[in-house]
């Protein structure tokens, strides 16, 4: 089965149908259905964060369980917390954040090229082995 790492713009966009990115995620990912989602251990970190604060707790927690119950998680380990680390530093000349840095190295380690979502940080990543979509 073919896999689609899910940045964080992605999974708000799946699950908040007031996000502008909602439908168009939505009808990707019914055309592309047999590709698995692949969550990154920092992608589900900003994601919970970032619902806790602009939704609710009982939100975060329930949407957490749901993504690590259907989706295949990720955790990164020491090496793939220092290569990221080391790939913040490398790249200080754009405004990547620690996650961004993570799918770049997560997406390499795993073999996975495909990023699903709409970061324009990612877009800045293709020259390096990542392709966006949708």
């Amino acid at each position: 089965m073919p896999k689609i790492i899910a940045d964080t713009s992605a999974l708000i966009a799946i699950f908040f149908k007031s996000e502008k990115h909602h439908q168009s995620v939505i009808a990707y990912l019914q055309s592309n259905s047999a590709k698995e989602i692949v969550i990154i251990e920092t992608v589900f970190i900003e994601f919970v964060t970032w619902t806790r604060a602009r939704v609710s707790i009982t939100a975060s927690i329930e949407l957490g369980q749901l993504i690590r119950a259907e989706h295949d998680y990720i955790p990164m380990d020491d090496a793939d917390h220092l290569n990221t680390w080391n790939t913040f530093q490398k790249y200080d000349d754009k405004e990547w954040s620690y996650t961004d840095c993570s799918i770049l190295v997560m997406a390499n380690k795993l073999k996975i090229p495909t990023v699903l979502g709409f970061d324009q940080h990612l877009h800045q990543m293709i020259g390096l082995g990542i392709i966006t979509e949708p």
